[in-house]
């Protein structure tokens, strides 16, 4: 009885703190929108937080100065790629904008973006405007953009974490076999570099996975090298301070001249006051307008791995990506639709009903491949009327798998669990989690797999307008970097996302057109209502921590994305998302 009330005191407890979290919220939010507009004065600095992660669009937060964590908002700071793009260009033209600010931190991002980033930069750039870079601690994708600087500082004990490219992979092969699972992966025939279920199959890493991951780790680092040598750095030196890790010892880093002074913040940035008017690049983007034109371009953010959901910001599902589509396709204003495709893949189902949603639409389809377009990712993207794509995005990956488990020798001979069947049909309980499939079972499968691989590459060709002799040594599940893949014909141009705004502006004939950005996003009450749900408070009334934090596991979230997604599978190794 006294477990009850307590448990009872608790829900109350947190249902009156949920009502007034939500009345305080609202509250700010209306003062929020009640401030003076922001105003940007002559001589301004626009400061560019290197914080979080580089997303594809920055989400509007009026509650960005409140101290989230203790309302149980874990997430880092996330900054849009969107926001940069536009402030960038726009301060370019702006007379009472004379620089940039890159202010270092624990900046990451995919190639894809970076690359993207630089671009706008070194454009913002060539204006004659100013470039600045500081930092206490330059993460290694931070310092290829501070090495656009016209002056990088590094605090005077700060790191410059420059180290080389490289990637780690753990397989599972013995693993299973000591706890009794024995994976049941089919791939289609010839599918030797889908890599994604390798971990699941061998003890160490195969040819083809090497050969590819070889190639695409020398492009990037190949890639990075560049930026470092603009300020005049030769590829020995830059390749002996990351053999050595050299950015440990910041005199050494001056010297070495890929900074060009040591100091510490308040002094810069004192200096940096004295000298302009610092304003934040978010505050900057706030003020900025579109065209008052009818024209629109629609730009649909497809992000995430693919799934059987409905999906949502970070995610690709049946729902959300088909939706904006036709919300696009039958808008009389949108001339055309740019598909900005930042996905490792994912259900083979949802990418070709995504693939189908495309071909209906008559208005000129141009897709924008960022971080990676790979597997489903290409999928979705093949039949558009154009693809552009970054140098060092990660695409094609042509191929599928199934993955299933079994736990024959676990149940039997470990848990002592006996299972009896009783069934009409031979495959009634095919797959079964209790016993391995039998040749002709697996055969089956192999058939399924092959019919489905088939289909993909059949689609790919017809897409891409090129004979399935031509296109079928670039599959296999092969990956490719954006650069490759623009020298086979995988994809059509090398450009950012603002190349294929203007290409998909030139095949609709406008000239002038406003942006129209599909999904709509969270709004941002309901999302920290949301990130409140998730308070140690709610986490004591819903689930002990230890059974929480296990099912964080990645292992535990593949496991639980197989199971919500069965079927063929269309995917890359989460691996590649860790470069």
């Amino acid at each position: 009885m006294k477990s009850f009330f307590t448990t009872l005191l608790a829900v109350f407890t947190a249902f009156i703190s949920f009502i007034v979290l939500a009345v305080g919220l609202l509250f700010v939010a209306a003062l929020s929108s009640d401030n003076d507009k922001v105003k940007v004065k002559e001589n301004t600095l626009l400061r560019i937080s290197l914080n979080g992660t580089l997303s594809e669009r920055s989400i509007d937060d009026p509650f960005a100065d409140l101290e989230l964590s203790l309302l149980g908002s874990q997430n880092e700071p996330q900054v849009g790629l969107n926001d940069i793009r536009n402030g960038l260009l726009a301060a370019a033209k702006d007379d009472r904008i004379k620089g940039v600010l890159l202010d270092q931190g624990a900046f990451a991002s995919g190639y894809g973006a970076l690359e993207e980033f630089s671009e706008y930069l070194m454009a913002f750039k060539a204006t004659g405007k100013r470039v600045y870079s500081y930092g206490e601690y330059y993460t290694q994708k931070g310092a290829f953009l501070g090495a656009f600087a016209d002056s990088a500082i590094l605090h005077p004990g700060g790191i410059y974490d420059l180290r080389g490219v490289g990637v780690s992979l753990t397989y599972y092969k013995d693993f299973f076999e000591k706890i009794g699972i024995e994976p049941l992966v089919v791939r289609g025939s010839g599918n030797d570099f889908k890599s994604a279920v390798e971990p699941y199959l061998y003890n160490e890493m195969s040819e083809e996975n090497e050969l590819q991951l070889s190639v695409l780790t020398n492009q990037f680092w190949a890639f990075l090298s560049t930026g470092f040598q603009s300020r005049g750095l030769s590829p020995e030196i830059i390749d002996s301070a990351a053999a050595n890790w050299s950015g440990m010892n910041a005199d050494l880093m001056q010297e070495l001249g890929f900074v060009d002074a040591l100091g510490y913040r308040e002094n810069v940035m004192e200096h940096f006051k004295d000298r302009f008017e610092v304003l934040s690049m978010s505050s900057y983007t706030s003020t900025l307008e579109q065209p008052n034109v009818d024209d629109r371009i629609a730009l649909i953010y497809a992000n995430g791995t693919i799934g059987n959901g409905s999906g949502d910001e970070n995610t690709i599902g049946t729902k959300n990506i088909i939706k904006a589509l036709r919300k696009a396709d039958k808008n009389k204003r949108v001339k055309a639709i740019v598909l900005r495709v930042n996905s490792p893949g994912g259900s083979a189902l949802t990418s070709d009903m995504i693939h189908h949603a495309i071909g209906e639409i008559e208005k000129p389809v141009i897709v924008s491949q960022g971080n990676y377009a790979a597997s489903g990712g290409y999928y979705i993207s093949c039949n558009a009327d154009a693809i552009f794509t970054n140098s060092t995005t990660v695409t094609g990956s042509i191929g599928i798998f199934m993955s299933l488990f079994t736990g024959e020798e676990l149940l039997k001979n470990t848990l002592g669990l006996h299972i009896e069947e009783v069934k009409t049909h031979p495959l009634a309980n095919f797959p079964s989690l209790h016993k391995q499939p039998s040749a002709h079972e697996y055969a089956i499968l192999q058939k399924m797999i092959d019919r489905g691989y088939a289909d993909f590459t059949s689609k790919v060709a017809e897409g891409r307008n090129m004979d399935l002799e031509t296109l079928l040594p670039l599959c296999g599940g092969r990956v490719w970097t954006g650069k490759d893949a623009n020298q086979w014909g995988l994809t059509d141009l090398e450009g950012n996302l603002d190349d294929a705004i203007a290409y998909a502006a030139k095949q609709a004939e406008v000239e002038e057109f406003r942006i129209y950005e599909l999904p709509l996003v969270e709004d941002p009450v309901e999302r920290y209502l949301k990130a409140f749900s998730n308070t140690s408070l709610f986490k004591r009334v819903n689930s002990s921590n230890w059974f929480h934090n296990m099912m964080q596991h990645p292992a535990v979230n593949e496991l639980k994305y197989l199971i919500e997604n069965p079927g063929l599978q269309a995917k890359l190794h989460p691996l590649y998302s860790n470069f």
